[in-house]
């Protein structure tokens, strides 16, 4: 990811929205050592928690008024508002965006949120709950875990050739029971975790950033949205960075097709398809759009960062860029320095024409920098008659600098 062209584009733009998943992308990932997941699930063990400078970034992110700042997270509410909820303006969607809580200037205490789909007949939970048990029994190193929303079989820490069977064997046994439930059933392979999945149909984080798109304009009032920073890490951001993908491609087809330019090449086929098509009145044809993936891997992104350090990094230019506007907007250019007075606060006088032969006075500080008499004829340059005569001007001058230091 080029962090210059994102810093470009965020400076220029006046409405601007960047989604940011959260274990993993901008925190460390709990996922990675298996113990360590094991002991968060039986919640025998803390997790992570965000660091002094990374919570400071995201104020300064979110005290922007051109920013809408979403942390995107698969935790349930509970974890995120413990968490984040003492900055404000920060948007949070738990649950890979089943519960969505606006940005808010109020910190601290309870967070209002809202449900991405409608409230449903939760009896399936306690029907694949019963499921996955029968599984458990006969997989060692297999668990449940539950949250608010889904409930999961993890077998990522069984024997990879029999936890993989197993799985799929619990896959068509929970299709065929739960058939008749408005239900998703996932499967993510070892490489993706190792786990089958069951939550409510039509909730992931795709869906999420098209809703937090349509309801820029109403919520906040900002005008139609110009930049777009995206940033995930795993599998369940997928779905995430394919739709603002083709959010930016749309804006660009449309730049495109005004100036009459050649059509862009093919989406690669890492992204799964989705009609974004009713965003298109809330983005301008201006929009710029950066997606990106931690680590380099087979993605939907179109680009990927190193590590969760390296997102730092990239939050923090955002905040010098901001920074930078705020600090120079009470100061003058350097080519105005020449026409300041004595006095730091004074205004700035109209712009007076210099002659290229007026010499500049000495000064011991920059409020002292003054305008010169520009009445003041300027002296005759002197023409050397053959080289024995410059060189001797030479030394003159070298013979004024030392009488002045």
């Amino acid at each position: 990811l080029d962090a210059n062209s994102v810093a470009r584009a965020y400076r220029s733009a006046k409405s601007r929205l960047i989604l940011l998943d959260y274990g993993g992308t901008i925190l460390a990932n709990d996922n990675l050592d298996q113990l360590q997941r094991f002991q968060f699930v039986k919640k025998s063990r803390p997790p992570s928690v965000p660091t002094e400078g990374l919570i400071s970034t995201l104020k300064e992110l979110c005290s922007d008024h051109r920013n809408i700042v979403f942390v995107v997270s698969g935790k349930e509410r509970h974890s995120l508002t413990k968490t984040l909820c003492h900055i404000p303006n920060l948007g949070l969607a738990a649950e890979h965006g089943m519960f969505v809580s606006w940005p808010t200037p109020k910190v601290g205490g309870k967070r209002r949120w809202e449900t991405l789909v409608a409230d449903q007949d939760r009896s399936w939970r306690s029907i694949a709950t019963m499921i996955m048990e029968v599984y458990t029994s006969r997989t060692h190193g297999s668990y449940i875990e539950e949250t608010e929303m889904k409930v999961l079989w993890q077998y990522r820490d069984a024997d990879p050739e029999f936890g993989y069977l197993q799985s799929r064997e619990l896959e068509d046994h929970l299709s065929n029971v739960l058939r008749g439930f408005s239900v998703d059933i996932l499967h993510g392979g070892v490489e993706e975790g190792g786990y089958v999945e069951v939550r409510p149909k039509g909730v992931n984080k795709g869906v999420v950033s098209m809703h937090i798109i349509k309801n820029m304009e109403k919520i906040f009032n900002k005008g139609k949205l110009e930049f777009a920073l995206v940033i995930g890490d795993d599998h369940c951001d997928e779905p995430m960075l394919s739709v603002m993908r083709q959010v930016g491609r749309r804006a660009s087809e449309a730049r495109i097709a005004k100036k009459g330019g050649q059509p862009l090449a093919p989406l690669p086929a890492t992204i799964a398809q989705v009609d974004v098509s009713s965003c298109d009145e809330y983005i301008s044809s201006n929009l710029k759009c950066f997606t990106s993936t931690v680590g380099k891997k087979p993605t939907a992104a179109a680009n990927y960062v190193n590590d969760v350090e390296d997102v730092h990094e990239l939050l923090e230019s955002l905040v010098k860029v901001t920074t930078r506007e705020t600090v120079h907007s009470g100061f003058y250019s350097v080519v105005d320095l020449k026409t300041m007075d004595d006095t730091p606060t004074s205004p700035v006088p109209e712009a007076v024409k210099y002659n290229a032969q007026t010499s500049w006075q000495r000064s011991l500080s920059m409020c002292q920098l003054h305008t010169p008499d520009i009445s003041t004829e300027p002296t005759d340059a002197k023409v050397s008659n053959n080289l024995d005569e410059f060189f001797g001007l030479m030394e003159e001058d070298g013979e004024d600098e030392d009488n002045f230091f």
